[in-house]
């Protein structure tokens, strides 16, 4: 079989046409986002939310958007550098744990700022949280078990927006036993973040004091140290909804703790 070479001529520029920028640079999937932003034309001016979340080196970048025809409009968005510097974290800003926390922290901001969380009634003074829609944005980013988008995405569904997913993405997940929510709490608490700096400063101080010099003199035993009014009591709301989610998992883990 013969192969022929392709003429660059001038019949063959006539014809090329130009992919868009973002599909030159590699940043956007059109083909995904095609899907992603379209809305049916039964549901009218009706918004389709999205919940972006991209990774850098030095943060996790968690947006709550929403596409209109001059673009996308960023309604409200969580930076987990920021949330590092409000709650001094054990560890660097692009851990598991906190890109459930920055997932947290976007729920309940869009949740605050859109007006949904209401009294119940007039009688029961307890508060609810209206369900809002979002599908999640993981752009580029290779779709595998316990990836940390997806416990971004985990924080903002536990934080009370509804999103469609599955749990054969979440870490604990195998083929043979299913999900183990025993695995996943570990992770999400940043539990084995603080195993690690435990067993390393007994096994090797030298290299302990060189990995985590920057932070040896902030606490080792608590991953927060200070609360701020941005931030009310992250804490204790991550351990209600995993009392709530997962009771017996989680009583467990803290035993073991």
């Amino acid at each position: 079989m013969s192969f022929l070479k392709i003429k660059k001529n001038r019949s063959y520029h006539s014809r090329f046409q130009l992919k868009w920028r973002r599909r030159r640079e590699g940043k956007t999937d059109y083909f995904a986002r095609k899907r992603l932003i379209c809305q049916d034309k039964r549901k009218y001016n009706s918004p389709k939310y999205r919940i972006v979340v991209r990774i850098t080196k030095k943060n996790i970048i968690c947006q709550f958007a929403q596409s209109l025809l001059e673009g996308d409009h960023i309604l409200t968005s969580g930076y987990s550098n920021k949330i590092g510097q409000q709650l001094e974290f054990f560890c660097g800003p692009t851990a598991f744990h906190i890109a459930y926390f920055c997932g947290i922290y976007l729920a309940n901001r869009i949740l605050a700022k859109k007006g949904l969380k209401i009294l119940k009634n007039a009688c029961n003074s307890e508060k609810f949280s209206k369900s809002i829609f979002a599908i999640l944005d993981i752009g580029l980013t290779r779709a595998t078990t316990g990836h940390r988008v997806f416990a971004a995405m985990k924080g903002a569904l536990d934080g009370g927006i509804t999103i469609p997913f599955n749990e054969k993405r979440f870490p604990g997940y195998n083929s043979k036993d299913g999900f183990n929510p025993e695995n996943f709490i570990y992770r999400a608490m940043g539990l084995h973040v603080h195993d690690y700096v435990t067993k390393l400063k007994e096994e090797d101080e030298e290299k302990y004091r060189i990995e985590f010099g920057v932070r040896i003199k902030k606490s080792e035993n608590n991953l927060y140290i200070q609360n701020t009014p941005d931030i009310k009591n992250i804490q204790d709301q991550i351990n209600k909804i995993m009392l709530r989610n997962y009771k017996d998992y989680y009583e467990n883990i803290t035993k073991k703790s």
